[in-house]
């Protein structure tokens, strides 16, 4: 099992050093650091065991959509023997290495796009559809913070050409903007569109768990997968796989994970 991850930054912090070690320890060393070009500057110097790209000039707390694409995209070229490819936020954690059979099982099941809060919806992408000279008939959801993608999802976006098209497409938009996105409740559009791709294509999507806001409260494989939009964890997660936000470097979810790399 190959997974190549694109870990997305925008700051040269303790968290996001913590981040990027957890992911070479569970998950693969087969790291693209991809930072906002806004602060590339702090990375310029910065000697890292993995690879490093200067991503495009984000500069906004939200809906980083053009880095994904590059990342994605530049994933696929150092990596394209790899089985699935993960984007993960700086403030993500990894504590195992359990995906890993959740992604084998995955992949006998065809899922192209696996992450947490999967939903269905009726969000309109009318200048995506333009490009692609098609029709969606629904639209699909998974929580940007972490996503696995798999390599023949990959491989169909390349095939079409759609990472270029897409950039040159969004090239005038800044901070996160996509015409008709957010009047209709979206906040990321690569939350919708990766999953809506997949699935358009003959892909289906997985979920590992889901988080309600409304209710506060957790389904599925939430001790193996707390990953969610808010607020920061706080809760015991002692046999945690991925875990989202950990904004906070003393947060002791991340002291105890630290710890136990530490250990062996």
């Amino acid at each position: 099992m190959k997974i190549a991850t694109i870990l997305n930054t925008h700051e040269n912090s303790d968290v996001f050093h913590d981040t990027l070690d957890s992911i070479c320890t569970w998950m693969s060393n087969d790291v693209l650091v991809l930072v906002d070009g806004v602060n590339w500057q702090q990375f310029a110097a910065e000697d890292l065991p993995v690879y490093k790209l200067e991503g495009l000039r984000h500069g906004c707390n939200k809906a980083p959509y053009r880095n994904v694409a590059l990342g994605l995209k530049e994933a696929s070229n150092l990596w394209p023997e790899a089985d699935w490819y993960c984007y993960m936020e700086y403030d993500c954690l990894v504590g195992s290495s359990a995906i890993k059979n959740d992604l084998k099982l995955a992949e006998k099941e065809g899922i192209w796009c696996l992450g947490n809060d999967y939903r269905i919806s009726n969000i309109k992408f009318q200048l995506l559809e333009c490009m692609l000279k098609t029709k969606f008939r629904e639209s699909h959801y998974l929580l940007g913070c972490c996503v696995f993608f798999k390599n023949t999802f990959i491989q169909k976006l390349l095939e079409i050409n759609f990472f270029e098209r897409f950039l040159y497409l969004t090239n005038e938009f800044s901070q996160g903007f996509f015409p008709q996105y957010e009047s209709q409740g979206g906040y990321d559009i690569s939350e919708h569109l990766y999953p809506t791709l997949a699935v358009h294509y003959g892909g289906k999507i997985g979920q590992l768990a889901n988080w309600s806001e409304t209710h506060q409260k957790w389904t599925g494989q939430f001790e193996k997968y707390p990953l969610r939009f808010r607020p920061d964890l706080e809760e015991d997660y002692q046999n945690a796989c991925l875990m989202h936000p950990l904004k906070t470097y003393d947060n002791p979810i991340r002291e105890y994970y630290r710890k136990r790399r530490q250990n062996g």
